[in-house]
């Protein structure tokens, strides 16, 4: 089984209320995600593992409820389902997973001004600074594109080989030398998104597949993005759409 990605848009309901989600998690992850004081960050969180369980349930032909994630002492998840391997991720109006037979990592993040190039020379290897560098000096704006590029890239990397830091990740080598076993690639989403992922390089996707609620329909893989635009916020009921 080849490593996906799936990703769901909840800016429609990021401000809404999350109790009537709460009792589809145990009552210690419902105690973290109160933690949360707003709710958009409480949203992401519960989004995040919603897609997950509905994902890993129709991978395992089994009711999404029956799906239990869980997290080892580095905040690693994962889940039931032996074989299976998950990673999540969300930032701003995205969530976003990673499932697959072999070990994988997912990072998504959005574009900011708080981005310095001062924080890309001290968080940085030398040849990746370089790059920012070469961008940031020509004036153009495409730096801080490669900054998120290189920064989700080593987040993935850090969830996908359970590392505690990644000060010593080559993002040009995960994306470019073939002797590496671990690889790893990069999506532009709209909004000024970008997403990194990391696995094993022969189960590297080339695309990723969109989720969308849907109220009709549950657990099965098609539709449009005119079903998410236009129907009840139930993460329980999701469709999806390769793109």
């Amino acid at each position: 089984m080849n490593t996906k990605i799936y990703l769901l848009n909840i800016k429609s309901i990021l401000n809404d209320p999350v109790t009537k989600y709460l009792d589809k998690f145990t009552p210690e992850r419902r105690e973290k995600i109160l933690r949360y004081k707003l709710n958009p960050d409480r949203n992401r969180t519960v989004h995040a593992e919603l897609l997950a369980k509905n994902v890993i349930a129709k991978i395992a032909n089994t009711d999404p409820d029956s799906i239990q994630i869980s997290r080892d002492i580095n905040g690693k998840p994962y889940c039931n389902i032996p074989g299976i391997f998950l990673s999540l991720s969300h930032s701003g109006e995205w969530v976003a997973c990673s499932v697959g037979d072999s070990p994988n990592g997912i990072d998504v993040e959005k574009s900011s001004n708080k981005i310095g190039i001062k924080i890309a020379k001290r968080f940085f290897l030398p040849n990746e600074y370089a790059q920012i560098l070469k961008l940031y000096e020509a004036n153009n704006q495409d730096w801080t594109r490669k900054f998120l590029e290189y920064w989700t890239l080593k987040e993935s990397c850090l969830k996908c080989e359970n590392l505690r830091d990644w000060s010593n990740v080559d993002c040009e080598k995960l994306l470019h030398d073939p002797n590496l076993e671990i690889a790893g690639r990069n999506f532009h989403l709209q909004n000024n998104y970008v997403l990194g992922i990391c696995t094993h390089r022969n189960v590297l996707p080339d695309g990723f597949v969109y989720a969308f609620f849907h109220v009709s329909l549950k657990n099965t893989f098609s539709g449009s993005e005119r079903n998410f635009a236009n129907s009840e916020s139930r993460p329980d009921c999701m469709i999806f759409s390769s793109s």
